[in-house]
Formats: structure tokens, C-alpha cells, sequence
């Protein structure tokens, strides 16, 4: 397994980790809570402080196992590439989702499937910022997997 692997197989953790840290500060049961905006900062100062160390914790621990800064050649830059287009296709969708289900729900007020208000501002941040990390967990799977094929 390639350092390059390792480093995305430890990204993909910290984010989850970090994910479901922030899901249990943001949610009551399966439902979004109604929590205040100080909640909501605090939230997402931790994230970010999390996010940093554990980045940085991944880098060290894997430049001191493998004797140093990774080298690139063509091929990792290849795979950085694809997996970023990855990633922007798994937002683009994700966002597309949204925005159609805040349409659909605008549109028929009284159908009877799941909605979530995206009137409620931690709604809209737990929708958004979810939908980051699902775009950072694609890329990471992606380099994973080209990695392996």
C-alpha cells in the first residue's frame, strides 16, 4: 500500500470521526435539533480544530513512516485529478438534491415524503456542511480505489 493510499485511507477516517462528532452536537435522535447559533459556532470551530490536527497528526505519522515527504510522479497527480473531479461531481449533485428538494417541497407543500425545512438555519448548515464531507469522503474513496485498480 502506497503512502499516498494510507494517507487517504486515514483522511477518510478522520473525516467520518469528525462527521459523526458533528451529527451528535447537531441532531436529537434522527432529527435535526434546534440549536443556537452560539451551538452552531462552537460546532464548527471544534470541526475545524479537529479536522487540522488530525490532518496534521495523519501527515507526520505517515512522512515518519515512510522516511519523509511523499514523491509524486505523474500517475499520483493523475489520480489527485480524477479524484478531485470526484468530488466535485458527488457536491454537484448533492447540491442539485437540495435545491430540488427545497423547490418540490416549496412547490407541494402537503405531499407526504421525508423533507427536511431548509427554512431552519441548522438544518441548511447541517445539510451543507454534510455535504462536504460527503464530497471529502468520495475523493478519498476514489484515490483508494484508483490506487487499487
Amino acid at each position: 500500500m502506497s503512502s499516498h493510499e494510507k494517507h487517504a485511507w486515514a483522511s477518510l477516517l478522520a473525516a467520518v470521526l469528525v462527521w459523526l462528532y458533528f451529527t451528535m452536537r447537531m441532531t436529537a435522535g434522527w432529527a435535526i435539533a434546534e440549536v443556537t447559533v452560539r451551538h452552531m459556532v462552537w460546532t464548527y470551530i471544534a470541526m475545524v480544530v479537529l479536522l487540522v490536527v488530525a490532518h496534521s497528526l495523519i501527515a507526520v505519522a505517515v512522512a515518519a513512516r515512510e522516511g519523509g515527504e511523499a514523491f509524486k510522479d505523474e500517475r499520483d497527480r493523475a489520480i489527485e485529478a480524477r479524484a478531485d473531479r470526484v468530488e466535485g461531481y458527488v457536491v454537484l449533485a448533492a447540491i442539485n438534491v437540495v435545491v430540488i428538494h427545497a423547490l418540490a417541497h416549496a412547490a407541494y407543500a402537503g405531499h407526504v415524503l421525508p423533507r427536511i425545512d431548509l427554512t431552519s438555519l441548522p438544518a441548511l448548515v447541517f445539510v451543507l456542511l454534510t455535504t462536504l464531507f460527503a464530497g471529502h469522503a468520495a475523493k478519498q474513496l476514489a484515490v483508494i480505489w484508483l490506487y487499487r485498480t
